[in-house]
């Protein structure tokens, strides 16, 4: 099938129809949706040895980024029969293991430093893309990672690894594609951040292949979800992130952000593609009409400060394949395996009817 991402004043639109057509849960309609997971990971690599044996695998010893890529291929239907309309992938990855000695040395990038794309990144790009399309969901792709962003060489670079990406994209063909060009911008004049960060949404927005462009935003900090700056007036689409907010928090951000001068102008989707293992903010988000998205980190990710409410240092990296938590924490187990993921899954069936 050929799945095509649309947006229709604050709804989403697959092949033309709202999605979840007809569907409500509690009184609330949902249609319009569009439910989704941080699968950061999906096309992950390290180049660096040192840092790349933290990843491999516990069933054979040894890291695959082939084999990362072809699981979660697998795993989008299954998703798919769940409701999941959308997965989040990046292209500079998200954080693994937040321990210095690996946090601060792993690298993973689709980019050279001088902004050149890397083929065997975007090769695993492409059959998610091409598995999406297929199961008919529609995959974010996340361009830059603050942590993996700073080894560019400069603003040019950074400018041409946006316009060849959003370029890529196009010549693919496919057309269920949002990008996330910076995960979680924070308040400051860099151009990666919020100050400038509209200036590389303009250049996916001016980026066209016959007439068609991407659509295109940037996610925000949860810690500061107003900061200054173009962005929130030029995206397309908004992309606040739930961690770190309670229920009533988030209730309060999505009541502000719907509240906006910018929104009552121009009305357009709210997509919180990160948030939690809180179903609580799944439901808020559905009362509140916006499209919400799971964040579950996997227990292993050392360091020593807890990523967001919930504690993923309560213990070590599970020891056998069939056990392996989350969907960030390397290596990962994409199946519905734990009784955290099964938990997401179910509460997401009932509130969307599934496929």
């Amino acid at each position: 099938m050929s799945t095509e991402i649309q947006i229709d004043g604050p709804r989403f639109l697959i092949n033309g129809r709202p999605t979840y057509r007809g569907v409500s849960w509690r009184g609330k309609s949902i249609e319009g949706l569009l439910m989704n997971s941080r699968m950061i990971q999906a096309v992950f690599d390290d180049e660096n040895p040192q840092t790349a044996r933290h990843w491999r695998y516990p069933d054979t010893g040894v890291w695959d980024p082939d084999r990362n890529t072809r699981e979660f291929c697998a795993a989008l239907p299954l998703y798919r029969q769940y409701g999941l309309l959308a997965v989040t992938v990046g292209l500079q990855g998200g954080g693994s293991i937040y321990a210095p000695d690996v946090y601060n040395h792993y690298l993973s990038s689709a980019f050279a430093p001088d902004g050149a794309l890397k083929p065997a990144w975007f090769n695993r790009l492409r059959r998610v893309l091409q598995a999406a399309d297929k199961a008919g969901m529609v995959v974010i792709v996340n361009f830059f990672y603050w942590k993996q962003a700073r080894r560019f060489e400069n603003d040019t670079a950074i400018r041409r690894a946006t316009a060849q990406a959003a370029e890529w994209l196009l010549q693919t063909g496919h057309k269920n594609i949002l990008v996330d060009v910076m995960n979680e911008v924070q308040k400051g004049s860099g151009l990666l951040d919020s100050e400038n960060i509209h200036r590389l949404i303009e250049i996916v927005q001016q980026t066209t292949l016959n007439g068609r462009r991407l659509l295109v935003g940037t996610s925000i900090h949860p810690e500061n979800s107003f900061p200054g700056g173009r962005w929130e007036d030029m995206q397309d689409f908004h992309l606040p992130h739930g961690n770190h907010s309670n229920a009533t928090e988030l209730r309060r951000l999505l009541q502000t952000l719907k509240s906006s001068e910018t929104q009552r102008k121009n009305p357009r989707p709210i997509l919180i593609n990160e948030d939690s293992t809180h179903l609580e903010n799944f439901e808020v988000a559905v009362d509140e009409y916006a499209s919400w998205g799971y964040y579950s980190q996997g227990y292993g990710c050392g360091g020593t400060v807890q990523q967001g409410r919930f504690n993923w240092l309560a213990h070590g990296r599970e020891p056998r394949y069939a056990d392996l938590s989350g969907y960030q924490t390397l290596p990962i187990n994409w199946g519905i395996n734990t009784p955290m993921k099964k938990e997401f899954f179910n509460r997401l069936k009932a509130i969307t009817q599934g496929d």
